[in-house]
This record gives structure tokens, C-alpha cells and sequence, in this order.
């Protein structure tokens, strides 16, 4: 391999420092020629075969993700590229740059979003937007790892929610009254559960939550869509010592207090 590859950085002196970085590609660890013709290709780069199918070579379990419902853009597109570095990267999964970062380049409109606000989802905070999305491609909508409810009012089954219950105790819609599941209660009264768990119009998490992030604590929602129109109706959120308000569009504000 040493006579081979100083062979190879004769002419591609700038891939010369890949090799020190923190992670390298197990193929060019091994030899140029794994992915590379030294003579002639009909692939890109004098590559053995194009991308995806390159890939697939080393990753089969990877090229379920071209025929799963939501496929990831770039995976769709066989751009394997787009998102990783495929000689090295001083970061997990040959990623170029940091995972939050690299998301942010193509979902500039988001990124603007979440820059401008207080409040953080903690994956988020953290620069993990593979907690929960799957970088590749997922049978629920928006990449998502798991099952999310797309409507903004739906029946309550817990399934339904098992993204959200990932993390968070799915005690937290289930019982009607407690003094220690969540501090969003009224008295005893389990509000979470008033509004979530119900046979007609509960409420999904993203009614009141931004599953990104907010300028309201709690990651409350700055607004709510309302009729047919594309109406948004604004909601404030005011947090106190045992409890908060919470008033929406032009209704008078609802109070509750643990006390």
C-alpha cells in the first residue's frame, strides 16, 4: 500500500492530509484502488462505478433507502457526496462540515429560523439533526425516525407518537390527574392529557410546541394556523412561578397554577 498510495500523492499532493485526519475512509486506508481505475473509467473520477451504486458496494443495507417512502433528497438523487467527504473528515460519518451546519446549507430557510430564536429543541441545541431525522430516507414523512402525526388535530394513539416518546415519558398523556408526570397541570388536572388524548380532535405535540425551536420558554408556538384561509393567529405564552397563561389570537387568556 505505501509504494501504491506515495505513488498515487505524487500527483494528488493535496489528499496528502486526509490521511491525518481524525476519520478516514476505510477503503482509502486500504487502497486507492478500491474505489479508483488507475488507467480509464467510464465512471466519474476514474471511479470503479458511480454513485450510489459505488456505495452500495460497501453499504447494501444503505440502498433500501432509494425505495423507502421519504427518501432524503441527495440519497434520491445518488449525490452520497452532497453529505459526506469520501476520503476523510474530521468529523463522525465523513461528514464535511458539522452535522447542524451541513443540514443548514440546503435548509437555509430553517436555519434563519432557528438563529433568530431563544429556545432550542435539545437534539437541536446539541447540533444533532440525526436524533431525529434519518439522514438517508424513512417511511414517515419528513424523514423522520419514527411515527409523528402529520395533522394538527388527531385521535390519540401512542404509536402515533413514538418519535415524541423517544425521549419523553408517554406517562405524560396518559393519566388524567398527577402532581409529579408534568408541571403543565392545573391543580392536579393533567393538561397535557386534556389536550392531547382525546377520540375526536386531540391535539398533536406541534399544536402548541415548535418541534425546532422557539422564542416562547417551553418551545411554545409563536402561532397557530386557523380556517381555510392560511390564517395564523398568534399565541402568548407567559410562564410564572407555579404555572402560566396562554393566550391565542384575540380569546381571552387561559391561566392555570399547581398550587
Amino acid at each position: 500500500m505505501a509504494a501504491q498510495e506515495d505513488l498515487c500523492l505524487q500527483c494528488h499532493a493535496e489528499k496528502r492530509e486526509t490521511l491525518g485526519k481524525r476519520h478516514v475512509h476505510q477503503p482509502v486506508g486500504e487502497s486507492c484502488i478500491s474505489c479508483h481505475r488507475p488507467h480509464a473509467s467510464g465512471a466519474n473520477f476514474l471511479l470503479t462505478d458511480n454513485p450510489p451504486t459505488l456505495c452500495f458496494g460497501c453499504h447494501p443495507d444503505l440502498a433500501l433507502s432509494v425505495s423507502v417512502a421519504t427518501p432524503h433528497v441527495p440519497v434520491a438523487g445518488g449525490n452520497c457526496g452532497e453529505c459526506h467527504d469520501a476520503h476523510a473528515s474530521d468529523f463522525p460519518m465523513l461528514f464535511p462540515r458539522s452535522p447542524a451546519n451541513l443540514c443548514f446549507e440546503c435548509h437555509a430557510e430553517l436555519a434563519e429560523y432557528v438563529n433568530a430564536q431563544t429556545y432550542r429543541h435539545g437534539p437541536l441545541q446539541e447540533g444533532d439533526c440525526n436524533s431525529c431525522h434519518d439522514p438517508h430516507g424513512s417511511e414517515y414523512h419528513r424523514i423522520l425516525r419514527k411515527d409523528f402525526p402529520e395533522e394538527f388535530y388527531t385521535s390519540y394513539e401512542e404509536a402515533k407518537y413514538a418519535m415524541c416518546f423517544e425521549c419523553h415519558n408517554h406517562e405524560i398523556v396518559m393519566v388524567a390527574e398527577t402532581e409529579t408526570l408534568t408541571d403543565f397541570r392545573d391543580g392536579k388536572i393533567n393538561l397535557h392529557f386534556l389536550h392531547v388524548n382525546k377520540d375526536v380532535k386531540g391535539r398533536s405535540c406541534r399544536a402548541c410546541h415548535q418541534v425546532h425551536a422557539s422564542s416562547q420558554e417551553k418551545h411554545i408556538r409563536e402561532s397557530v394556523p386557523y380556517g381555510s384561509i392560511d390564517w395564523e393567529l398568534p399565541v402568548t405564552f407567559t410562564k410564572t412561578e407555579d404555572g402560566g397563561s396562554c393566550q391565542v389570537g384575540c380569546h381571552a387568556p387561559k391561566g392555570y397554577t399547581r398550587k
